[in-house]
């Protein structure tokens, strides 16, 4: 079997070598506007791309899919979080680029969530009832923003290898796409504000059924790994305070199937997480003529809260579809999620060069 490339093995030494860091405990939600998500069509997938990942928003994925980006691409999402579409509660937005260069690609993206207009009101904990009773009548002082964002930068490379099984079998073509992100984060939410680099790395690997057994309606079996913030990312608030945001690993598994009689192509993917409990995604994508999409998705997980001073789970559970049109260098994905806050519409615009 062909070796590595020399660049993709320092890369997964890196890995190697910062895995092995002190470990520093976690803190729950911090850098919480990261679980978001990014990208209309991984959205309308319910978050279940990891494993097929292969557009600019794979940064956020798997950073190993940005390696099959093959054009100079620059793209945006724009999301109402909650609220009403023209007045949400939160507004959360993306834009980026992904760079073919020599055999790798470089990927540079910012993520940001803004919430305005939140009031506020003077501190009352110390006084009295009746002072409070006498005081407080529901007007804020001021009101002040929530801003939280996050560079990333992205270098994703794609590796081709030739598994020889013995001349009683046959040879495997498999594709190794590996990526690594390097974040910069910060957050700022009235007069405290926070700043922490972190870093994860993906894996995928794709083979043909086809190559496997010789049959012409077989498609592409792909399997996807992410770790995230595997340096144990921290933010630090100053004053000796910081948060340790949660590592995650992400574990995809994919299936790519072409239709050919009605040019057509079907994907399905069932991706895993273990930043909170049960996290389980499931995505279906159908494609037309690469021009029309049509996208389905389930997530399902054990969120949590404090009540009365306990932590309890709460089983969170969301169904999300999403279309997209293809039309020449330019596409244009939706996504839509129905909450009890309200609905989230997601859409994000690609231009490949």
């Amino acid at each position: 079997m062909p070796s590595l490339t020399k660049s993709s093995n320092l890369a997964l030494a890196a890995l190697v070598i910062i895995l092995s860091s002190l470990p520093v405990s976690a803190t729950r939600y911090a850098g919480e506007f990261l679980e978001i998500g990014v990208g209309g069509r991984p959205l309308g997938m319910g978050g279940a791309w990891c494993a097929l990942a292969e557009d600019p928003a794979s940064f956020y994925w798997n950073p190993a899919g940005l390696g099959r980006v093959p054009a100079i691409t620059v793209w945006g999402m724009y999301a109402n979080q909650f609220g009403k579409l023209g007045d949400p509660l939160a507004q959360h937005s993306v834009v980026g680029a992904a760079i073919p260069i020599t055999g790798s690609v470089l990927g540079i993206h910012w993520v940001r969530l803004a919430v305005d207009q939140i009031p506020l009101f003077p501190d009352y904990s110390d006084s009295s009832f009746d002072y409070r009773k006498n005081q407080i009548n529901g007007i804020p002082d001021g009101y002040f923003t929530d801003s939280e964002d996050a560079l990333f930068i992205t270098l994703a490379r794609m590796n081709n290898v030739v598994l020889d099984l013995g001349w009683s079998f046959f040879e495997l073509p498999i594709e190794i796409p590996i990526g690594l992100n390097l974040k910069m984060i910060r957050q700022k939410l009235y007069t405290s504000e926070s700043f922490g680099i972190g870093a994860d790395a993906g894996i995928q690997v794709r083979w043909s059924l086809f190559d496997m057994f010789g049959k012409p309606f077989a498609g592409q079996v792909a399997i996807g790994v992410t770790y995230q913030d595997f340096t144990k990312t921290e933010l630090d608030w100053h004053s000796g305070n910081k948060d340790v945001i949660t590592q995650n690993l992400r574990v995809g598994v994919g299936y790519h199937q072409p239709i050919t009689r009605w040019k057509s192509e079907l994907n399905i993917e069932r991706v895993s997480n273990t930043r909170y409990p049960n996290d389980g995604r499931l995505g279906l994508e159908y494609i037309w003529d690469k021009k029309l999409s049509l996208r389905f998705g389930f997530t399902r997980l054990d969120w949590g809260n404090f009540v009365s001073g306990h932590w309890h789970e709460v089983d969170f559970t969301a169904w999300t579809a999403g279309a997209g049109l293809r039309y020449k260098h330019l596409t244009t994905d939706y996504a839509f999620l129905k909450m009890e806050l309200g609905n989230v519409h997601r859409l994000s615009i690609n231009y490949e060069f």
